[in-house]
């Protein structure tokens, strides 16, 4: 039998293996060689999302409650701020846009251990793992 396009005019009837009944779903696919492996093209661009965050972030002290929360968060006791007043040349960089990131710098030191799971985190932009562990502060 043949079906009618939307212009009225007759198409050809599909083929038998590309025919399936009026609201079924395709077959659920093994996860070896199926669409779960294949990358479905949605990318973000990591640089881009972290300049959001930081565009968006709170202004003030804010920025060091988090690393004070990392360190609770990671069982630390101690948290460190050091100021390095430094600059460094810039003659030799990769690129001359960098040159603006050899000067003066904050280093942030805890004493918490970084596990497997932080690790895991981190690479997981805006969306932490934190939210399922209800100890956790931040």
């Amino acid at each position: 039998m043949d079906s009618l396009e939307t212009n009225g005019s007759p198409s050809p009837s599909p083929s038998p293996s590309s025919k399936r009944s009026s609201g079924s779903f395709p077959p659920t696919p093994t996860r070896q060689g199926s669409f779960f492996s294949r990358d479905f093209g949605q990318k973000i661009d990591l640089c881009a999302r972290l300049r959001e965050i930081l565009i968006n972030y709170p202004s003030g002290t804010t920025i060091l409650k988090e690393f004070v929360q990392n360190a609770d968060d990671a069982g630390g006791s101690s948290v460190r701020f050091c100021v390095d007043q430094r600059t460094f040349p810039t003659e030799s960089l990769a690129d001359e846009k960098l040159a603006e990131f050899q000067g003066p710098s904050m280093l942030i030191y805890n004493n918490g251990v970084f596990s497997d799971d932080d690790f895991e985190s981190i690479q997981r932009i805006g969306d932490s793992l934190k939210k399922e562990k209800l100890a956790q502060i931040g």
